[in-house]
């Protein structure tokens, strides 16, 4: 059944941080919007991101679900805190100009609890009872996929970021007509652990660790199709469902095939297993990338066994960004130096995107929402500029960070870096 709410014309006023000024015009039709200086350090909670400044009219409901629970809770809270800062930096701007008359965002929060299947029932609860006329995503393919079914059947723009774009794209056989996704594409993505693999000497063996979930599937796959191509040799692959906690065999398999270049697509606490059972059996391969498991809080779980574990990143001051420093600046002392962060930025850009949308379509009526957020083009937000193909995906930039300490500095690209790559990986050191 499609449940959909039409109201008045739109037209916003997109605020940022303090000297920020993104969410500019798109040249994807209709009317463009402008960006007012707020502070990016305003209040997250929800009475903040609700309050609307000079807004006077009725909220404007954005609906999302989030893993602040479960195996994937380590993501919640820095997508929540993005979401929360950008809808209050736009109330505290005025709010949206609704055919005069100044309108609040509101967000409304669901805990998914990590679950696929809560997934589905709390977005058809913020459609049916919270009446969310755009939907904001999560991360990973098996949360951001149910996601994005349930908006395609009830027919609500919905916008996702942090979840590859590939896999997301295959689970869709006639393509995604309501649904949107806004991260890395996985070829390059893939193509990162070989390419930063070769700033330090390692014998081009790899060996990898893949879970039985959609983007273990779809990235090892990968993996194995690109090795050849950048000098390296898979000589070994182990696959597992999520939730394992012994990783002995698998381990021993790795150390024995004398891979110097170990690559994980794995969940966060399998990861924390993973880790220990190398250093348990003393393998210290020369890089090693907890892909998916080591963006956020793997220091925090694994202590110094995360030190230089690399992964790829998808945000850098250099990327072509507007804005995303001082985003990056206010939130680090919270969620760290590095993807924690950068988590942040990514879920900002997703309302930037949203409140551009609204605004050309003139209307919050999810048909219109929905044409205009398809015909976004070269917007500025603090993620990276966005153009949005006719698959639905719009594909940013992709780099590698590497734990040193507290932080995940940059080592690849060399135009982007801010670190040199420590090898062999110290916190394996026998």
């Amino acid at each position: 059944m499609n449940r959909r709410k039409s109201v008045a014309a739109v037209s916003t006023v997109a605020a940022l941080a303090m000297t920020l000024a993104a969410c500019g015009s798109s040249s994807g039709g209709g009317s463009s919007s402008s960006a007012a200086a707020t502070s990016a350090s305003a209040s997250a909670s929800a009475s903040a991101s609700d309050s609307g400044g000079g807004a006077t009219g009725d909220p404007i409901v954005l609906g999302t679900t989030l893993p602040l629970t479960g195996p994937l809770g380590v993501f919640g809270p820095p997508i929540q805190a993005g979401y929360e800062q950008a809808v209050a930096a736009i109330n505290a701007a005025g709010g949206v100009d609704v055919g005069g008359t100044k309108r609040p965002l509101k967000l409304v929060i669901k805990d998914s609890k990590s679950d696929p299947t809560v997934v589905t029932s709390t977005t058809k609860s913020l459609i049916t009872d919270d009446q969310a006329v755009a939907l904001l995503g999560s991360v990973t393919p098996p949360l951001t996929i149910p996601f994005s079914v349930v908006a395609d059947q009830e027919q609500i723009p919905a916008i996702s970021s942090l979840t590859p774009t590939l896999a997301w794209k295959g689970a869709s056989a006639a393509g995604w007509k309501y649904a949107y996704d806004v991260f890395v594409d996985e070829v390059e993505q893939t193509a990162v652990n070989f390419q930063a693999s070769d700033l330090v000497e390692n014998n081009k063996k790899v060996y990898l660790f893949t879970d039985t979930e959609e983007d273990g599937k779809a990235m090892g796959g990968l993996w194995e199709q690109q090795a050849s191509k950048y000098g390296y040799t898979i000589v070994g692959r182990s696959n597992f469902p999520p939730g394992t906690t012994d990783f002995t065999q698998f381990v021993q398999k790795a150390k024995d095939s004398g891979a110097d270049v170990v690559i994980a697509q794995i969940i966060p606490p399998d990861a924390v297993a993973l880790w220990k059972a190398m250093k348990a059996l003393k393998y210290q391969p020369k890089t090693a990338w907890p892909e998916k498991a080591g963006t956020v809080g793997f220091n925090q779980a694994v202590g110094p066994l995360a030190e230089g574990a690399s992964v790829f990143g998808w945000w850098a001051p250099k990327n072509g960004n507007e804005g995303g420093q001082a985003v990056y600046d206010a939130n680090k002392a919270q969620f760290g130096d590095g993807l924690g962060t950068a988590c942040v930025i990514a879920a900002y850009a997703m309302v930037q995107i949203m409140a551009d949308a609204i605004t050309r379509a003139g209307s919050t009526e999810p048909d219109a929402i929905n044409t205009a957020l398809a015909a976004t083009k070269d917007l500025p937000t603090v993620l990276a500029k966005i153009t949005i193909g006719p698959d639905h995906r719009a594909v940013t930039p992709v780099n590698a960070v590497q734990w040193q300490g507290d932080a995940q500095p940059i080592v690849w690209p060399a135009d982007q870096a801010t670190a040199k790559m420590l090898a062999p990986v110290p916190g394996l050191a026998p």
